[in-house]
């Protein structure tokens, strides 16, 4: 598959200031625990937006990329990972849920792109930093 621009938004949606043109973009992400986390990338080819119709999401949060321990299985059916093919995001959305209940400190992610044939592509990679609660 193709590689894409990833551009990163924070979660007020504007847009930030490192593209990545590359076949994987490198995001790390600091997330407050107990609190729910929702970011958007934008996706592009040479400076055009990119029609994702028919493409499906796939992501996994681990404590370490070898890690047998699966944190968090992301996915388009289970609307944790999303596509707005009209402006060309995908978005990643983590629930208050999860985020109070992990223990690590640190984890790992990715998000893949799955083509109709089930092709994959890693979009987006990297750290997340977990910050604790203070106020319980």
């Amino acid at each position: 598959m193709a590689s894409f621009c990833v551009t990163l938004f924070d979660t007020i949606e504007n847009p930030g200031e490192n593209d990545a043109c590359f076949i994987t973009a490198t995001r790390n992400l600091t997330i407050n625990k107990g609190s729910g986390y929702r970011i958007k990338f934008l996706l592009s080819k040479d400076s055009n937006s990119v029609n994702l119709t028919g493409y499906s999401l796939r992501g996994q949060i681990r404590p370490s990329s070898s890690s047998p321990t699966v944190l968090l299985n992301m996915t388009s059916a289970n609307l944790l990972l999303g596509i707005d093919n009209s402006n060309s995001t995908i978005f990643m959305n983590l629930p208050e849920s999860f985020t109070r209940r992990v223990s690590e400190a640190f984890a790992v992610y990715d998000i893949e792109l799955l083509n109709n044939i089930g092709e994959s592509s890693k979009i987006v990679t990297g750290l997340i930093t977990f910050v604790p609660e203070v106020t319980q």
